[in-house]
């Protein structure tokens, strides 16, 4: 894959595939405001396609309650038309459970604990 469809960061890596894309957030880190930016602006040298986005979650990965609330709101992220997430921990499954139920994200979005079952979903949403 070349390197124009890849991206590391200090938290994560996004790879653009046909159709989609796939955020890999890294064990022990947080996910929060500062990395969404980051993300939307590889996404937008990549070309700035709005596409289905397959997050996994790595072990011990974290994020506030405000970058939820900010997550959830489309015009935040714009590059993203649903989102399925692969959590791997009780906690992220509670923080799910909040973000589905609680703060309520304006696109399609999923948590799913395999990522074979989330690209399933996420095939739905693909052009």
């Amino acid at each position: 894959m070349s390197s124009s469809n890849t991206a590391s960061f200090k938290n994560f890596r996004l790879i653009k595939h046909a159709g989609l894309y796939e955020v890999d957030v890294f064990a022990n880190s947080e996910f929060g405001i500062k990395e969404l930016r980051q993300l939307i602006e590889v996404q937008k040298q990549m070309g700035g396609d709005c596409l289905p986005v397959l997050v996994l979650c790595g072990e011990y990965t974290t994020s506030d309650v405000s970058f939820l609330k900010h997550l959830s709101k489309n015009g935040n992220d714009p590059y993203s038309s649903a989102d399925a997430f692969v959590i791997q921990s009780i906690a992220q499954k509670l923080v799910a459970n909040f973000y589905i139920k609680i703060v309520g994200p304006e696109r399609p979005t999923k948590f799913f604990t395999s990522k074979e079952d989330a690209l399933k979903w996420l095939n739905q949403f693909m052009g």
